[in-house]
């Protein structure tokens, strides 16, 4: 706090940004423009729950537990394979191409610009009935069943595709549990690991920094093969 340092002349810690996500979400734009070390301090605070300070002679640790959510466009540089393989999930978004839905997606959009307060009440419902399904869902979530059988054949097909670690069997095995409890169900079916399975895992397949990320084809091949599912 150089404020106070200046005043009272005693040195003193304020709070930044990982202190006030702490129990929230952190969203970086373009977080691939991120300097390598500024990103390795964010996934090692999500992932510990800790930031520690230290600074001119002050060395001090606060709680740090927040969900971090890092958007980016591949195009104007990629993160490093090893810092990528960090992220629990990763998702493509590309542009609309459907005309249809482009005109409702401009018409709302000028909706929300005419009148953000009633845009809000317009979809209030919706985001209630969103918001409870969660909450419902994080309640059910330890009660949720994965069977040994498919917890094995996750592994396999991590193995298979020759997955660094084993964070890509644990968030597979975590994020089709959390679908299950999100569709109110007490164990994991096929369909929820299908679902879940490639944007676990495609993100960490690619080697070479100059690679493009897969689609998630590859992943798939493999789990059919797997699972002899068509």
């Amino acid at each position: 706090d150089i404020e106070k340092a200046l005043t009272e002349g005693v040195k003193a810690f304020e709070p930044g940004l990982l202190a006030k996500a702490n129990r929230g979400i952190l969203y970086v734009d373009e977080v691939n423009l991120l300097d390598d070390h500024l990103v390795d301090v964010l996934l090692d605070s999500a992932a510990s729950g800790w930031n520690t300070v230290e600074r001119e002679g002050i060395s001090i640790s606060h709680p740090a537990r927040f969900i971090l959510v890092g958007s980016g466009n591949p195009e104007e540089g990629e993160l490093r394979p090893q810092l990528l393989d960090r992220f629990g999930m990763h998702a493509q978004i590309g542009t609309v191409k459907d005309p249809e839905l482009r005109v409702q997606i401009v018409s709302e959009r000028s909706t929300f610009d005419e009148n953000p307060a009633e845009f809000h009440k317009k979809y209030s419902d919706k985001q209630h009935a969103l918001t409870n399904r969660i909450i419902e869902a994080r309640k059910k979530l330890k009660s949720v069943q994965i069977p040994y059988d498919f917890r094995v054949k996750i592994s396999a097909i991590c193995s298979e595709l020759n997955v660094d670690g084993i964070r890509g069997d644990i968030v597979s095995n975590r994020a089709a549990k959390a679908l299950a409890a999100f569709e109110g169900r007490d164990e994991v079916a096929v369909e929820d690991i299908y679902r879940v399975i490639p944007m676990s895992l495609r993100h960490r397949l690619r080697k070479d920094p100059m690679a493009d990320i897969d689609s998630g084809d590859r992943v798939r091949t493999v789990f059919k093969q797997v699972f002899a599912v068509e």
